[in-house]
C-alpha cells in the first residue's frame, strides 16, 4: 500500500485530484498527468482504488486491505474455503462500514448458513 500512498501523494503534490469512480480512477485535470505517472497509477491501480475508496468512506488505514478481500469474497474466491477460514473472514469484516465489506459479510453469512443447513 505504500506505493499507492506515495503515488496519491505525488499526484496531490502536483495539484491533481483523484477519486474512485465505478472501479476506475478519475483524475482532474488529466492533462497535467505525465505518461510516466499514468503508468505508475496503472501499475498500482487496485491498491490506489482501495486507498481512494477508503479515504472517501473515512475508513481507518488498517481497514484498507479488507476492501480487496471483500471484492475477492464477492467474486467467490473463498467459496471453497473451510469453515474456519470463512468465519475468520467474517470476523475481519464485521466492523468495516463500507458497502462492499457489508455485502461481502452478508455473502459469507449466507454461505455459512447454507453449509450448516447442508450438514444437518
Amino acid at each position: 500500500m505504500s506505493d499507492a500512498r506515495a503515488i496519491v501523494q505525488r499526484c496531490r503534490g502536483l495539484g491533481l485530484r483523484l477519486w474512485a469512480d465505478n472501479g476506475q480512477i478519475a483524475i482532474k485535470p488529466a492533462r497535467l498527468t505525465s505518461p510516466g505517472l499514468l503508468e505508475e497509477i496503472r501499475r498500482c491501480k487496485p491498491q490506489v482504488l482501495d486507498l481512494l475508496e477508503a479515504e472517501a468512506a473515512n475508513l481507518a488505514p488498517d481497514c484498507i486491505p479488507w476492501l480487496h478481500v471483500a471484492r475477492q469474497i464477492m467474486t467467490g474466491e473463498f467459496d471453497a474455503g473451510d469453515h474456519s477460514l470463512l468465519v475468520s473472514l467474517l470476523i475481519g469484516l464485521r466492523s468495516i462500514p463500507h458497502p462492499t465489506c457489508i455485502s461481502a459479510k452478508a455473502r459469507l453469512e449466507a454461505l455459512l448458513a447454507k453449509r450448516k443447513g447442508a450438514s444437518k
